[in-house]
This record gives C-alpha cells, structure tokens and sequence, in this order.
C-alpha cells in the first residue's frame, strides 16, 4: 500500500531500520498468538542496546491484529502503584478495578519499559495486578537486568518469565544499518570500529555524519561529544560509586577478567566488593574465565577513555600486559589458551582485531578438544567450506591427520553440541612428518625449511615435538566469522610451547596475519604445487621465545628473533658456496634475508655477507684478514676457483679449507652480534 501519511512514513522508516530482529519478531508473534501461554516475555539489555526500539516493533505488530496497546517507560511517570495503573488506563482512570476490566475485555498487550525504575514496584505487580488478568492479555517487560534477579520471591513468578537477551549488532548488521541509512563505504568502516556494534551508538553516528557532513569520522568533534554522553548513560547503573565507575572504565582496556586481573589493572589490593558490584551490572556478563563487558559497552567506554585520558589508558594496558605476562608463567595448560587469547586482545592492529575478536554471535560457540567426534562430519564441513577447491590430496589429507593420534585437534560446537567448525595443528616428527610431505605444498614448505636443518634431530614422537605444522582452521557457513574468531583465539594458545611453527596459506587475509604476526616466508606463492597458488611461512620461537616474540608484535618493534649459530653457518656456507646462483639465493636463506620479498633475497644476502666481512676485516688480525681473503677468493668472484685461490694465498690446501671454515665461524659470530644488538630485549 502507498504511504499517505507523515505518520504512515516514519512507521515505514522505522521498519526498514530494523536490523537483525526477525528472530525476536518471530518469537513475540508466535508467543501473542498462544493464547493458552502463561509467559511474560521479558527482554533485557544494557542501555543503547535497543529494548525500546524492539517494543516499539512489538507494538506495531500486535496492532496489526486489532490488539490493544497499554505501553508505559518507567522513566515517564512517577512509578508510585497509582501512576502505574492511571498510565495503563485508556481513559488515564486511578481504579485498579476498571484497569483489570479493561485489560481483560480488550485482551490487551501492556509493556512495561525500563522496568529497572519500577522493580519497587514488583510486589505490587505480582500481589494486585498480574494474577488478575486473563491468561489472554500479554504482558512484555523490558530492563537492564533480567526479571528473575530482581523477582526473587520463590513461588511461581520467575518459572513463568521467558527471558529474551537483547544484543548488539554484529559487524555485517552494522554495516547493513549504516547502509540503510545511506551511508558511504568508507565511512561504514569508521563508525562500525568506532561503535562496536551498539545500536544506539550507531544511530547517533548515522545522525552526525548525515547532519553535519563528516567526512572523517574518526577525527569527528561532534562524535566524541556525544560518545561521552553516550559512556555516562552506560555508565549510569554505576554513577554513584566513582570507584565502581573507575573500575569499569579499567576492565574495558581488558576482554576478560576475574578478581586478580582487577586487582592488577586497578592497583587495588582488595577488590572483592567491587567485583561482587560489577557482577549485578546490566553492562557486565559472565564468561567461562570470569567477567568481561559486553563487546558493544566496551568499545564506546575504551575508546572515550583513550581520547579524554591517553596516559592513563596507556597506563592500564600496560598493567594488564604485566599481569598477563606473570600469571601465563605459571598457568596450567588449560589456562595458557585463554590468557595468549587475552594477550593478543591488548594488541591493538585492526586486522588482528577484526580477525580475533568481534561481536558476531562468539558466545553461541565453545571450542573444545575433539574427543569421541565424528570424523566423518568433519569431513562434511571442510568440504561445504572448500566446495569446488579442495583437491584429492587435501582430503587425503585431512584424513590421515584426523587419524593420527599425536594431532591437536580442536572442535568448534553450538551449544547445542553441534559441530560447526575446527582446527588442526600436527606436532612434526618422524612419525608424522611422512604425512605432511605426502601433500605437495606442505611437502614443498618442509623440504625447504628442513634444507640446512639436520632431518635427523626430528624427534620420534608428538609428545617429543618441538615443531609444529598449522593446517585447519575450518569454518563453513561462517560469513560473520562467529565460528573463526574463537577457533583462531583457541589456536593462539598454542603459540606459548615457544617452538617453531610452521603453516602454508592460500588466502590474502591469512597471508596478512603471518605478515603481522612476524612469520617468514619460505616458499613463494608461485610454488604451490597445484593449480592453487600458496605461501609457506615459518616462526622461530626457539631463540627468541614467546614472550619476547608477543611483546615485539605487540609493542610494534621488530620481531626478528637471533638465529640458531649452528643453522646460520650452514646457510651461510650454503650462500657462499651458491654465491653465484640467485635462484639458490632466493629459496633457501630463510635467515640471511628474514621476511623479504624471495625476489629480493638474492641481492639482500650478498650485501649482508659483504657488510659483515667489512666490519671483521676492521676490527680482526692478520689472521683474521687472511680467513676473508680465502672466501673472497674461493667463493665471491664469479669465476671463483679454489686451486687459483690457493696458489694465490700461497697456502696448502689443508690450511685453505681451515681458513674457510675459520671465515665462516668469523662471519657468523659478527652477524649473530649484530643482530642482538638489533633486537630488542626479551
């Protein structure tokens, strides 16, 4: 039908705006239509997360079938019994007597709005109102918190509450939303990062950007004024307890916290009673690790922090760095997964965080070892996601590791216990190690990295393993990334064993994230091995270790580790011997030329090994001099001949190859101490 009203027009405007509530729709009209339900419906939220705004559509759709509205906001009246029943009245009538009459002969849907400014009212609902109405008057009752923690009398009332969470926008609904509103893509992205998905905070940076023609948004004055308002009224429950205040604008630095992440981040010694406050907040929800704000509070509240107090915000994080760093030197197993998981939140690159950590729905879906599960419906998901691109020695592949016993296999289940993705990682060994090489890209990325490394170190066992190849993360049907995110946070934990890690990708995004998480490139991305084009990465950790590595990253130092002596003289003598081969040169010097384009690594090597003959011919003996003299001689010209380099030196051929080895050993220990110098501590 055409829209002939101004009123018509803002109802249609309205339901085009509403984003990411169908469920909740459908659940409200399913339970209008039930007559013979006893349920009150109950939605609760933190404030800004859109409970009015999903009454309002409650409304529209119970007048579509003739029922009758008697809707109140416990901000608009003054919450005494009389005022509740006047403003429940069609005709505003004080007689509580002619209200239940009303409600019943019109088989009314009354909703109550920001109840937690009527729950003094609550025996008054439940001793005079409530148990009068017909089971065919509906009753929705919208708060911050939900009604069974304020209801607490222990008869009947709560078993018959029906609770409905209200959440914030995942990243794909914001950005549906800001579309809507006509926003551009680049502005999306600003306001989506700046809002983290709260509803109210959205409609707001919609109305700036409309209003006032922002451009930037991000460097917006109008935005970071009213973000401060927006932080006082998420903040409100808390507003008369500065220190509770202060306490929440701490934990927003962090993902999750318990008592003793509290006590670091705040300096308090005893926290107990704020933490006990904490726990009865609208804005706070339980996680397995202890409590964590809800990802669409805690943007709005970090970042207005960041802005009004840069130093202390600084100050907090590196707190929680602190903390997280002792407490992870003495966890268990079990807790080294979720603290690296909390480690990496600290880090504040956009790709990380996007990749990582998110609001699409994370808490639907529990990552557990996989125990006693179907490999076959594993199977079924690797190929719904790789549909048209998997080939026979992928699922081969998949196979053999989902057979072997030593592989670190990681399940992503709904609550439900569905499976709706995984990972794999393989511990490298002898026992495994034949299964890898099977595949033609891991192959391809094993042979290299193993070409001046001794085969014969590799441990015999998983357990004994120190290497370890990643190869899943799988997560079909997963546009939002609800199923990654927590596969990739489980898969962090891993990184705490401080070996070496190795992985093949054939995904720009994933090549990002070995880029930013400082891994190598092996093998170039023209070296797939199939049809598909693949990069194969490598991270030492063995030197350097992983506190050292997660502190570079994080910190935005460089993460080049200092290379094992023993691999470095190998490649070193690899390099001289093969001086004149650029193709040798580009493959196989993973340390000389760490992280560069393979294009480059020729030419990066031969500079390297030049400096550092230099700086020894400076500072060395004679001795020393004659030692840079043969491997100049024997290997650096481009008709290099070892008998003319022999004659040349006027030496036998048993003190030449000791001059070369001693060159060597020569170079290898000055690159070594040029590059701690380099390196930062840790």
């Amino acid at each position: 039908m055409p829209v002939t009203t101004v009123g018509e027009a803002v109802t249609s405007l309205e339901q085009s705006l509403l984003i990411a509530r169908e469920a909740e729709l459908e659940i409200f009209r399913n339970w209008l239509l039930d007559s013979g339900s006893l349920e009150v419906l109950n939605l609760s939220g933190p404030p800004g997360v859109g409970k009015t705004t999903l009454l309002q559509a409650f409304a529209r759709e119970a007048e579509k079938l003739g029922r009758r509205i008697a809707a109140v906001d416990g901000h608009s009246f003054g919450a005494t019994p009389l005022s509740l029943v006047t403003a429940l009245s069609a005709d505003h009538s004080s007689d509580i007597q002619e209200l239940i009459t009303e409600l019943n002969r019109e088989h009314s849907v009354v909703l109550l709005d920001t109840f937690e400014e009527l729950e003094h009212l609550t025996g008054f609902l439940q001793q005079q109102l409530l148990p009068y109405l017909n089971t065919s008057v509906r009753i929705v009752i919208a708060g911050r918190r939900p009604l069974v923690l304020s209801w607490h009398r222990a008869d009947g009332w709560p078993k018959i509450v029906r609770l409905l969470p209200v959440e914030g926008f995942s990243v794909t609904e914001s950005h549906s939303y800001l579309a809507r509103r006509g926003l551009g893509d680049k502005l999306i992205d600003q306001v989506v990062t700046a809002t983290g998905g709260n509803p109210l905070a959205l409609s707001l940076a919609a109305d700036i950007v409309l209003q006032f023609g922002v451009r930037d948004f991000a460097a917006s004055s109008h935005w970071r004024l009213a973000a401060r308002s927006l932080v006082s009224r998420l903040l409100s429950e808390a507003a008369p307890d500065p220190a509770l205040v202060s306490a929440l604008e701490a934990c927003s630095v962090v993902r999750v916290f318990d008592e003793a992440t509290l006590s670091a981040i705040t300096h308090e010694p005893d926290v107990d009673a704020a933490f006990d406050r904490l726990c009865h907040l609208s804005v706070i929800k339980p996680c397995p690790h202890g409590l964590m704000l809800h990802d669409y509070v805690r943007a709005i509240i970090a970042q207005d922090l960041l802005w009004r107090r840069p130093l202390h915000h600084q100050t907090l994080r590196r707190r929680a760095l602190d903390h997280f760093r002792e407490r992870l030197r003495t966890s268990s197993a079990e807790d080294r997964t979720w603290l690296i998981a909390e480690w990496f939140f600290l880090w504040s690159n956009a790709l990380i965080q996007e990749t990582f950590f998110g609001s699409d729905g994370v808490d639907n879906v529990n990552v557990d070892p996989g125990v006693d599960v179907d490999a076959a419906q594993l199977r079924d998901l690797y190929l719904a996601e790789m549909v048209g691109i998997a080939s026979d020695e992928d699922v081969r592949l998949l196979g053999d590791v989902l057979t072997y016993p030593g592989t670190r296999l990681r399940v992503a289940r709904e609550k439900d216990g569905r499976p709706m993705g995984f990972s794999t990682v393989v511990p490298v060994c002898t026992e495994s190690i034949g299964i890898l090489e099977r595949h033609p890209v891991h192959g391809k990325l094993l042979e290299r990295f193993y070409v001046n490394a001794r085969r014969e170190t590799l441990p015999k066992t998983a357990d004994a393993a120190t290497a370890q190849y990643l190869l899943h993360v799988v997560a079909a049907s997963d546009p939002g990334g609800a199923v990654r995110r927590p596969l990739l946070r489980d898969l962090a934990g891993i990184f705490g064993l401080g070996g070496t890690y190795l992985c093949t990708t054939r995904d720009a995004l994933f090549d990002q994230l070995m880029e930013v998480c400082g891994f190598e490139a092996l093998t170039s991305s023209e070296e797939g091995g199939d049809d598909r084009p693949a990069t194969g990465w490598v991270l030492d950790l063995t030197r350097r270790g992983f506190e050292g590595w997660i502190e570079s990253i994080i910190e935005g130092r460089p993460t080049r580790a200092v290379p094992n002596p023993v691999r470095l003289e190998s490649e070193l003598q690899g390099a001289l011997v093969h001086w004149n081969d650029p193709d040798w040169l580009a493959t196989n010097c993973s340390i000389l030329a760490s992280a560069a384009p393979i294009g480059e690594r020729p030419n990066i090597v031969r500079r390297a090994i030049e400096e550092a003959l230099s700086r020894v011919r400076t500072e060395g003996s004679m001795g020393t001099e004659q030692a840079c003299r043969a491997l100049e001689l024997a290997y650096m010209k481009k008709r290099a001949n070892h008998k003319e380099a022999m004659c040349s030196l006027a030496v036998s051929r048993a003190t030449f190859y000791r001059l070369c080895k001693r060159g060597i050993h020569t170079l290898a220990g000055e690159l070594l101490t040029s590059w701690r110098s380099a390196s930062p501590a840790g």
